[in-house]
């Protein structure tokens, strides 16, 4: 099975383009991707819950969805947590740097803290903020953390911070989506515990083909391209609700 940790049903892209089920799945299915995790961005956290809830439902079997907040709502994006994840039973949270006006460790904190208390995984977009990472580890330990784009996209001493931090927190994950310095992930993978990484592609716009071709040039061994694939990303989600 191959698990993308990382998909759009609405991207952060210039645009900020909406992707219906039926392009998500195609992708997918040409990809060889059997699940994916969706979430959208750039609206209110109520908002883009819905526009998840509604690409969802097209197709439950394949979609895992995570609730998405803007921290600056405060407690508006705490109550729409407890909506997404305590009433509707979804599996994660996914936040993103750029919709917070500051970088501020005090709002994703208390985020954090309701992601323990419901045990599910946080997924978030640091947007080239170090110290939220670091911050996140060290004030959450018990936080199930990963840190997308392996931490900073387009910069390889960012990517080499955050393996730093990586191999320092015990509860912090790296996902591999949008790397565009894909010549760091064979020193990634060497640097790190497989089961620190995670496969995410930042599709449908990136098509997860495109992503996953990345980590199979890497030629890790069958059980670590399983767990970067698959397992490490399950166990993170634990059981279903």
């Amino acid at each position: 099975m191959i698990v993308d940790c990382h998909v759009h049903v609405k991207g952060g892209d210039i645009y900020k383009r909406e992707f219906r089920p039926a392009q998500i799945l195609r992708t997918m299915d040409e990809a060889g991707v059997d699940r994916s995790v969706i979430f959208s961005i750039c609206l209110g956290s109520r908002e883009s819950n819905e526009l998840t809830r509604e690409c969802y439902e097209a197709a439950p079997d394949r979609f895992i969805p995570f609730a998405h907040v803007v921290p600056d709502e405060r407690r508006g994006a705490l109550d729409e947590l407890d909506r997404a994840v305590g009433e509707w039973g979804w599996r994660g949270l996914k936040v993103h740097r750029g919709e917070m006006a500051e970088p501020d460790l005090g709002l994703l904190v208390p985020l954090g803290e309701k992601c323990i208390a419901y045990d599910i995984p946080m997924l978030i977009d640091v947007g080239g903020v170090p110290e939220l990472s670091s911050g996140l580890a060290t004030s959450l330990p018990e936080l199930k953390l990963i840190i997308a784009h392996l931490g900073a996209p387009h910069d390889e001493a960012g990517v080499d911070k955050h393996v730093v931090m990586a191999r320092e927190f015990p509860n912090m994950h790296l996902d591999t989506s949008y790397c565009h310095v894909p010549w760091k992930l064979p020193e990634v993978f060497a640097r790190l515990p497989t089961e620190k990484l995670i496969f995410g592609s930042d599709g449908p716009l990136v098509h997860p083909a495109i992503d996953l071709k990345k980590i199979e040039v890497c030629h890790l061994p069958p059980d670590a391209f399983r767990k970067v694939t698959c397992d490490n990303i399950l166990r993170l989600l634990g059981p279903e609700r």
